[in-house]
């Protein structure tokens, strides 16, 4: 099954969601730190389980971690 999904930004900027379309589910989040130009990228599994990827030196660089993140996943079957 793939599932759709999209970047929405909220506030000042400094802060961008990776989301999935179908239901809204929020699984990956891109920030910046202390509005610096230091990104950080996680990836969000369900309401207590976060992983982080790394330290990123754009918000470019952060949001492909994490398409790329999932990308894979994607790909993977798990039972």
């Amino acid at each position: 099954m793939v599932t759709s999904r999209e970047w929405r930004t909220y506030g000042d900027g400094s802060t961008t969601y990776y989301f999935e379309t179908l239901n809204g589910k929020i699984v990956g989040q891109a920030h910046s730190i202390s509005h610096t130009k230091i990104w950080v990228a996680k990836i969000i599994h369900n309401y207590n389980e976060e992983q982080y990827l790394g330290q990123y030196i754009s918000e470019h660089f952060a949001k492909a971690a994490i398409e790329q993140h999932w990308s894979i996943s994607d790909r993977t079957l798990l039972e």
